[in-house]
């Protein structure tokens, strides 16, 4: 009997064990969850602010309290997770990255989210739409690390954030009578940089985003606080080049400019104020030098050296760029002299520099006909210790380089010969678009002479009269006189713009006659530059738009 019963109670076990039934049923182990929570801060608190959290596994959603704080807890969530908190016209991204922490503390302010923007390398609201396994995988600590000293770096001449960590730093933010602690006044710090350089939050995001991880420039820059009257001309340090210097140390030298006092301050403690002539013009209060200044604060300087001559000069926001920067093919436009005291003549060129600065290729051009290719290259460009670059050509002429990388992330180069030789610009060789039907451009307009002196300038303004895809080619009407003429786009190079000589019937019932040059934009700048084609005629045209 007792050997009956045990058989008997076999198979209701065997039952039980594999989920026959019965009350012994194991209950599920509960998925862990994850704790998020942080606060949302302008430098004010953000309350009732809705957050959205999007992880590698899971979702979440919060409300942000009075104080701007918020915590969401996320059953069965896997970090890295990218955090988006919206209230009324603010939108402000954040992430929080992997790790083993069963709660993390993730902060959601404009610092958060120009880290989350470098992290994404693009835009951090399309970044948080698509959040992917492509942009989890960009959320790593060393990538955190590395992304916030890059803003910090960006933005040390507006908030010293040194040793602090803005995602995950204890942030208390002022609401009502309550004030901030330290990191909640970096904020207010932030947002007083950005009122004084005229930009927004989303201006600044960008152009993190198109400087990529290892040139903060263009942030710096953009941060300066701008004059009143002209946005590009901004407070910080310019570099001006000037090929009609004799004295080396004024040919390429650097000044400080304060927009609060209109005040250039030179290397030898002497200074200069600027008084405002309209659409960012501006004159020394002596009368000798006029500055010119672009959307991008690129400006061209003269000195009157008489009622109907000028002394030309460049003048940039004094950036330090990573050589490796300028590795690429270039369009070159130059104007030299062939011999000391000889006339300046135009020519132009094409180089290729590799991630060190080698010179891997270059040719002299002709007018729109073949390039011919070069058969021994000057040294490296190098690093200068008195900023920009240098290289040494076969003659033992020294080069001085200087590049300008805008807010766009685009970049030029301005290059100064050695001994009063002349002087060349450079931009990458990249396809240009046609300009748009019936767009109007303002702009400066002057000629350098074989003698490195311009003539008067002129206050231009051009409409785009018609616009040819098939041809890529473009004509446009000079508002003065009715005069038109056309280009074709990225002739004889990409890049480049070629207009043949012609004639033109003017409003006055006249015609007027224009030359054969080539032309080239210094994008991102406002700028552009071109040089005659016919060696009958020997000039070098720049063009500075404005409003």
């Amino acid at each position: 009997m007792k050997k009956l019963l045990v058989l008997a109670a076999i198979p209701a076990a065997l039952m039980t064990a594999c989920g026959g039934g019965g009350d012994n049923t194991p209950t599920p182990p509960t998925a862990s969850a994850l704790d998020i929570s942080g606060t949302a801060a302008t430098g004010a608190a953000i309350a009732g602010g809705q957050v959205d959290i999007k992880c590698a596994t899971g979702t979440g959603t919060a409300t942000t309290q009075s104080d701007g704080t918020y915590k969401a807890s996320i059953t069965g969530a896997v970090l890295p997770c990218a955090i988006h908190v919206t209230a009324g016209s603010i939108n402000l991204y954040s992430v929080a990255e992997a790790s083993n922490a069963g709660a993390v503390h993730a902060n959601v302010t404009p610092l958060s989210q120009l880290v989350a923007a470098q992290l994404a390398g693009s835009d951090p609201a399309a970044w948080f739409a698509n959040f992917d396994a492509a942009a989890q995988a960009r959320i790593t600590a060393t990538a955190v690390t590395s992304a916030i000293a890059t803003v910090q770096s960006a933005l040390k001449d507006a908030v010293d954030l040194t040793g602090i960590d803005p995602l995950k730093d204890t942030l208390v933010a002022a609401n009502g009578s309550a004030t901030g602690n330290d990191l909640d006044k970096k904020l207010d710090a932030l947002q007083a940089a950005f009122a004084a350089a005229g930009v927004t939050l989303t201006d600044v995001t960008n152009t993190l985003v198109v400087s990529g991880p290892n040139t903060q420039a263009p942030v710096t820059t953009l941060l300066q606080p701008a004059a009143a009257t002209c946005a590009g001309l901004r407070s910080g340090a310019y570099r001006a080049i000037n090929p009609n210097e004799t004295d080396p140390a004024w040919a390429d030298h650097v000044f400080t400019f304060d927009v609060a006092t209109m005040t250039a301050k030179f290397f030898d403690n002497t200074t200069a104020k600027l008084k405002d002539e309209g659409h960012c013009s501006f004159v020394t209060e002596d009368g000798a030098t006029r500055l010119l200044v672009s959307k991008s604060g690129a400006a061209v300087g003269l000195d009157i050296v008489s009622p109907t001559q000028n002394a030309v000069s460049v003048v940039i926001p004094d950036q330090k760029i990573p050589l490796s920067e300028l590795a690429g093919t270039w369009n070159v436009l130059s104007f030299e002299r062939n011999a000391a005291g000889a006339a300046l003549t135009p020519s132009t060129a094409t180089i290729t520099l590799d991630a060190n600065g080698k010179f891997t290729a270059g040719s002299d051009c002709a007018g729109i006909g073949a390039c011919t290719a070069w058969t021994t290259f000057p040294g490296n460009m190098t690093a200068s210790a008195a900023g920009g670059f240098t290289f040494t050509d076969a003659d033992g002429s020294v080069y001085r380089v200087h590049a300008l990388k805008t807010a766009d992330g685009q970049l030029s180069l301005y290059v100064l010969d050695s001994n009063n030789m002349g002087f060349s610009v450079a931009a990458r060789q990249q396809v240009q678009a046609l300009p748009a039907l019936n767009a109007v451009n303002n702009f400066w307009d002057m000629s350098v002479g074989g003698n490195g002196l311009a003539g008067p300038v002129t206050d231009t303004t051009t409409t785009v009269q018609s616009v040819d895809a098939a041809t890529s080619s473009f004509t446009r009407v000079r508002a003065s006189d009715g005069r038109v003429d056309g280009f074709t786009a990225n002739k004889p190079r990409d890049g480049l713009r070629y207009r043949a000589a012609g004639t033109s019937a003017t409003t006055a019932g006249g015609t007027v006659n224009y030359s054969e040059i080539i032309a080239m934009s210094l994008p991102g700048t406002g700028m552009s530059v071109n040089v005659s084609v016919n060696p009958k005629q020997n000039f070098f045209g720049v063009s500075v738009n404005h409003d």
